[in-house]
């Protein structure tokens, strides 16, 4: 823990510019939940296929449920029957676990295979975010510390090193900038800055991630398809994070039969790139991770081109690719680095932070509002930094294995049997994922009377309105009544989250559908069908 004193650079102007810059990111943090109920009733529109979780969808509506007639009563009787009509065109062509059970109560008004496993997609989210937010509380802010070893002598040389101390923190370097009309790199220019008016004019040892709290051997989840593991929603995990762990580059033609020039965007000194270009004939360029071996660009640059930006791909090692890009500012600015980039483990320990030897921190906002970004808009990249870096904070053991110990510990005090639930990474990308609707049901009971419960529910997509849920259920009937997660992988579709009726009684519940052979648009469709049951239940 940092002592509450002065530090040696300018506290009263970075706190300034921490708050100018939050002000902003707020804007994108936040632009989901602007009420836009006024530009959204109109009915929807013939539901059209998906194939992603972001709730956009594409023209094809092949085996959409067929139409019935409206209903508009419906009570604890009739509701069976009522959810029957929906789920009964659909029984051949996919397999649901159906949970719903009134908060108040807790009485379980409805189940279907509610006890059978389920792969939840992101649905999983759910489970991280609630673990997120009762292991460190919807206030809490990520910090990350830049700090030196060994004294400044005159002349301005460091004779030690830079040290990077991480918790994980998923909006460090991210995109959020790029939406907010900020450099995605801003938090380096600030600390080039705060490097410099310490009196740093050059480094002559090295440059260090600080990952002593992380076990870098158990940061890869279980069961994550090949077939994704190229793509950018599927990005690795690690204790620093930049541009949501994302690698960007731009090709230019070299000189005529050799390899094109390939740089970084932004520039990462010291991060391996295999070069399998040539100069010359038409442009075709592929880019792919290659596992502990960096990144792989092949094709070949036609003589005349204009840089091309490449395609974007996961980082292989996303710590040492953010420190690389670090010193490339640190060089840019005119302060070299003398030592190598090094990633420093619980085995080779550092000396510790302290008031005298702090450059520079950038504290993220509170946990919260990065739950909510999580669930309202799906981001794989937060869900897992957030569901490790738990662990890390918890237990200084971030990995996989420590935070899936926490959270079967919290999951039992909610009265969940862990026994029925799988857990292989806090996405849902794994296909080893398994949840029953009733355990997301007790979850949803667990966190509706949770001390962060109204934080848990603020973060969920709102029907009609935001995130995942912008374009489904406008009616007047279910339009900002239903909270919920949405999930959709292969074969996957599914729906839990919370519903009020229109005296304001809420449900919560629990649509997992799996072995889906049919329009994922026809499951989302009866999904919505029975979260307009459950706001017209009497």
């Amino acid at each position: 823990m940092i002592p509450k004193k002065s530090w040696k650079y300018s506290r009263m102007r970075y706190v300034y510019r921490i708050i100018s810059m939050w002000l902003v990111i707020a804007a994108v943090l936040f632009a989901a939940n602007a009420d836009v109920a006024a530009a959204t009733r109109k009915q929807p529109r013939k539901a059209r296929a998906t194939n992603t979780d972001s709730g956009k969808t594409s023209r094809s509506d092949s085996g959409s449920a067929p139409k019935e007639k409206e209903v508009t009563s419906v009570s604890l009787e009739t509701l069976p029957s009522a959810i029957a009509r929906y789920l009964a065109p659909l029984e051949k062509s996919s397999r649901w676990g159906v949970m719903i059970v009134d908060v108040e109560t807790g009485a379980v008004i409805y189940e279907q295979n509610a006890r059978d496993r389920f792969i939840p997609a992101s649905n999983r989210k759910l489970f991280t975010g609630a673990l997120a937010l009762d292991q460190l509380g919807p206030d809490f802010t990520y910090r990350t510390y830049l700090y030196r070893t060994g004294e400044i002598r005159p002349d301005g040389t460091l004779a030690g090193n830079l040290v990077i101390l991480p918790q994980g923190d998923p909006t460090f370097n991210s995109e959020l900038f790029r939406q907010a009309h900020l450099p995605p790199d801003w938090i380096y220019r600030d600390w080039v800055d705060k490097v410099r008016a310490a009196g740093i004019k050059s480094v002559a040892g090295e440059l260090i991630v600080d990952c002593s709290d992380w076990n870098l051997k158990d940061l890869e989840p279980r069961g994550w398809p090949t077939r994704i593991l190229q793509d950018y929603y599927a990005p690795q995990t690690s204790p620093l994070t930049i541009n949501e762990n994302l690698l960007q580059m731009i090709a230019r033609p070299g000189k005529p039969g050799e390899p094109a020039i390939i740089e970084f965007a932004p520039p990462a000194e010291g991060y391996p790139i295999i070069n399998k270009t040539v100069t010359g004939g038409k442009t075709s360029l592929q880019v792919r991770r290659i596992p502990n071996d960096g990144v792989e660009v092949s094709g070949s640059i036609s003589q005349g081109s204009k840089p091309v930006p490449l395609p974007t791909v996961p980082c292989d090692n996303p710590t040492l690719y953010a420190a690389a890009v670090f010193r490339s500012h640190l060089h840019r600015a005119g302060i070299p680095v003398s030592g190598n980039l090094r990633i420093s483990s619980k085995r080779d320990p550092l000396p510790k932070l302290t008031t005298e030897n702090v450059l520079a921190v950038y504290i993220s906002p509170p946990l919260h509002e990065i739950v909510s970004r999580m669930m309202k808009h799906s981001n794989n990249h937060f869900a897992e930094q957030i569901y490790v870096s738990v662990s890390a904070i918890r237990t200084k053991q971030g990995s996989y294995t420590a935070s899936k110990k926490l959270e079967e510990e919290f999951l039992q005090r909610l009265g969940i049997d862990t026994r029925a639930i799988r857990v292989e990474d806090g996405s849902g990308l794994s296909e080893l994922n398994n949840i029953t609707p009733e355990s997301v049901c007790q979850l949803l009971l667990g966190m509706a009377r949770h001390p962060a419960g109204q934080f848990f529910y603020d973060s969920l997509a709102v029907g009609g309105l935001d995130g995942t849920l912008r374009g489904r259920m406008k009616s007047d009937v279910t339009l900002a009544r239903v909270h919920a997660k949405t999930g959709y992988i292969n074969n996957v579709v599914c729906l839990s989250g919370y519903a009020d009726n229109r005296n304001g009684k809420r449900y919560a519940f629990s649509f997992l559908v799996n072995n889906v052979r049919t329009s994922p648009a026809a499951i989302k469709q009866a999904q919505d069908k029975l979260c307009e049951l459950l706001c017209r239940l009497d």
